[in-house]
């Protein structure tokens, strides 16, 4: 309906009445369902703007919540990566440590089997001195017996002539 536009009949005493009273109603009724059909539309915008908003709210949270995540994983990174290095370090003192100790065990092994070589060439230079020593005092004895052994045949001899 053209408000601007429209035309009343002119009466006795200029318009219409009811023409101007039934434009009016007509107009009060557009106008309250214009009116309504805004309020509505303005209360369906506020709810929209109210979601908006929520979800706004929403997304910040979960942006504060996927950097908070973020910063804990790239947290937990670095702390497991520091372990690690101080779980191979660890690892590596105390293979250090096992080589140290086995290289001083070797030393110590070794120093021990060079000392019983040596007594052992000890104990059989001993023994052979002393063969050597056994061996010369049976030789000398050997001789002594021969040498008594030549002697006594004289000896025999000279008894038996003497007994004679």
């Amino acid at each position: 309906m053209d408000i601007h536009n429209k035309e009343f009949k002119k009466g006795f005493r200029g318009y219409a009445e009811e023409d101007v009273d039934a434009f009016m109603e007509s107009l009060a009724a557009d106008y309250e369902k214009v009116y309504r059909e805004y309020c509505e539309l303005k209360e369906r915008c506020e709810s929209l703007q109210d979601k908006l908003s929520q979800y706004e709210k929403m997304e910040a949270t979960m942006n504060s919540t996927l950097m908070l995540a973020q910063q804990t994983a790239e947290n937990v990174k670095v702390a497991a990566r520091k372990e690690a290095e101080l779980i191979l370090q660890e690892a590596e003192n105390k293979k250090k440590q096992m080589v140290d100790e086995t290289a001083l065990n070797m030393q110590t092994t070794q120093q021990e089997l060079d000392t019983l070589k040596a007594q052992a060439n000890g104990f059989r230079a001993k023994c052979k001195a002393i063969l050597t020593s056994q061996l010369r005092l049976l030789d000398d004895m050997v001789l002594e017996d021969a040498a008594a052994e030549e002697a006594a045949p004289e000896t025999t001899a000279d008894v038996q002539e003497e007994d004679n």
